[in-house]
């Protein structure tokens, strides 16, 4: 007994890390995805109902689909108190749209060879969304057996005598195209933990300095102002002997400040790192509304850059404010992360220009982000959210690849979006796109 509840919970774990995983690579995707299936529906059904006759179709089924693909159409749209439920009804869409869809449709037109082919390219639609060959399987089994179900009910003469011969080219599909798929994801999974092992490793080590550092910085707080007071005192009245400069004076004033700043700069570009690497997620409780505008200047103000010239590269147009919901800290290393892309980008560039612009509208806010640089090839711009992706077209000095991952994760959890448009020897600009409050 004890084994079997042991497995059931291994398998309930690994089925939630599958559908957390295939919605979060697919859903931001939404719109190509939704377009696919609230036209493909009826304009299949037009096709095997009129253009090349089939001995069953039906309208409802097909409209039912459209329906919840056009949920998904309008996912920023949902209220918040929907938001919970997105990986769930991906899923439910999924399921319907593909092994029962094609498996009712299968048995009702007698394993037709149309109808035949069909399941096949379903069968392998589905492997590539589930991301996971054990919601695969999940999805395969349940969906399969509400079509079979329905179509017991749905005939006088049940007969699966037609289906067996075509058993073998399923299964034979079903196996190949999962080891294609899977062991790739399997190989980039086990990237990930080791990655995550490490990092984790080193965050510890380097989160026990910096906690040093703070509480000396602490505890500096409680007696370095009245010293520096002291020291005023004594000044004025003449009894110290080489006087600090007041530039180095009003340095060492605001340095505790800075210091802390510092620490808790460091400990979030530590937590970027694990959520990158998946070892931690994104707190959504801890969300507030912040001004766009501050947030940028923010940014900027303390972007290390290498040169008051390099600084002098980035300009902003900022009138055009507007709210967000989020986290100020991880949206100021969005922008840290943009910053950095755009200055290596641009650094072969004689007159280089990085512009950052914000634009209001009814509906959705944006903020631009836009470079003169080299630029990004099309087969690039499909991949550059992908964590550890790399191109040869990709500058060495852009980093590890998890920087633009780590964008697009982010503003997903701002139920906001990101995408990139590019050409190549001109121009590169993201669009950072939120939905209006």
């Amino acid at each position: 007994m004890q084994t079997i509840r042991k497995c059931f919970r291994y398998v309930n774990i690994r089925l939630n890390q599958a559908l957390n995983d295939s919605a979060e690579y697919f859903l931001p995707h939404t719109v190509y995805i939704s377009f696919i299936g609230v036209f493909g529906f009826p304009l299949y059904y037009l096709i095997w109902a009129y253009l090349f006759p089939q001995p069953y179709e039906n309208l409802t089924l097909r409209l039912i689909g459209s329906l919840l693909f056009l949920g998904i159409a309008f996912l920023n749209n949902w209220p918040n108190w929907m938001r919970p439920y997105t990986n769930l009804y991906w899923i439910i869409t999924i399921t319907y749209s593909l092994p029962f869809f094609f498996t009712y449709m299968l048995l009702m037109n007698n394993g037709s060879l149309i109808w035949g082919m069909s399941m096949m390219g379903g069968l392998a639609i589905s492997i590539l969304l589930a991301y996971n060959w054990i919601l695969f399987i999940s999805m395969l089994i349940i969906g399969a057996s509400l079509a079979i179900l329905l179509y017991v009910f749905s005939v006088e003469t049940v007969t699966f005598s037609n289906y067996y011969e075509q058993l073998p080219i399923y299964s034979f599909l079903i196996v190949t195209t999962s080891i294609i798929f899977y062991y790739p994801y399997r190989l980039k999974q086990e990237k990930l933990k080791v990655l995550a092992s490490i990092g984790a490793e080193i965050s510890h080590e380097l989160r026990t300095p910096l906690m040093t550092i703070h509480n000396h910085a602490h505890g500096l707080n409680r007696y370095l102002p009245e010293l520096l007071n002291v020291y005023e005192l004594a000044n004025k009245h003449n009894l110290v002997e080489q006087p600090i400069k007041s530039q180095t004076f009003s340095i060492l004033n605001a340095s505790l400040e800075q210091i802390k700043n510092e620490v808790q700069h460091s400990n979030t570009v530590i937590d970027i790192l694990l959520m990158s690497l998946g070892k931690s997620k994104i707190n959504q409780e801890e969300f507030e509304y912040f001004s766009m505008a501050d947030i940028v200047t923010q940014a900027i103000e303390r972007y290390p850059f290498d040169s008051q010239d390099e600084r002098n590269i980035v300009t902003t147009h900022l009138s055009d404010d507007f709210q967000f919901f989020g986290s100020d800290l991880l949206m100021m290393h969005v922008i840290f992360n943009l910053i950095k892309n755009a200055l290596v980008f641009t650094n072969t560039t004689s007159e280089a220009s990085i512009e950052l612009h914000l634009k209001k509208t009814n509906n959705e806010n944006y903020l631009y982000f836009r470079d003169n640089g080299k630029g990004i090839s099309l087969k690039d711009r499909l991949s550059i959210f992908e964590s550890f992706y790399s191109s040869a077209n990709l500058d060495k000095g852009a980093g590890t690849g998890i920087g633009l991952a780590f964008c697009k994760k982010v503003l997903t959890s701002f139920n906001a979006d990101i995408t990139c448009d590019s050409k190549l020897g001109e121009y590169t600009e993201f669009t950072l796109s939120f939905p209006a409050p």
